[in-house]
């Protein structure tokens, strides 16, 4: 009777120790799958953002390599992003532009302005950094689109690189057109 309830211990206990497993794995799979989304062949990846009244920050994949930090002073307009570098583990990069004016902002009002972040694969040479950020005023519908000017070839080696954020695109959120 002793031996069965000794067997019977050891069982139940490598059932558990091999549930413990199989549910680690699978909630490894499955948090990598929240951040990533397959649509019919597109993969869309989230980044992380967040705001008050006078800041916002986000995140996004500058490279395969360099995730950005976007800081967004919505007293000032002052957009900057930060890119440490994996390699060495110390900032690298630092953007920065002033957003008030591709926002038409006046500046006797109050912007309530909001920031996000998606990714995209540039073709070309020089080839940016995959990250788009979008700006918009919420008062006006005013948005603008930047990109990093980014240098790989500074970040394989580890150089510091700096640079103005360039303007892709600035419009109006309201009734959206595109020009040919």
């Amino acid at each position: 009777m002793k031996n069965r309830s000794l067997i019977a211990g050891i069982g139940i206990g490598l059932l558990f120790g091999i549930s413990m497993v199989i549910g680690t794995v699978i909630g490894m799979k499955s948090s990598e799958q929240v951040s990533t989304f397959d649509l019919d062949g597109l993969v869309l990846k989230a980044a992380a953002s967040d705001s008050s009244d006078n800041f916002s920050v986000a995140t996004g994949a500058i490279s395969d390599q360099a995730e950005g930090a976007f800081f967004l002073d919505a007293l000032t307009g002052d957009l900057q992003c930060i890119v440490p570098y994996a390699r060495t583990g110390q900032f690298g990069g630092i953007f920065k532009t002033n957003v008030f004016n591709d926002l038409q902002v006046q500046r006797t009002k109050k912007p309530r302005l909001l920031m996000v972040t998606g990714e995209s694969q540039f073709i070309g040479n020089p080839r940016p950094g995959n990250c788009l950020v979008y700006i918009i005023d919420a008062t006006t519908g005013n948005f603008a689109t930047y990109y990093v000017p980014w240098n790989r070839q500074l970040e394989s080696t580890g150089r510091p690189q700096s640079g103005v954020l360039v303007k892709m695109y600035a419009g109006q959120a309201r009734n959206i057109t595109l020009s040919q």
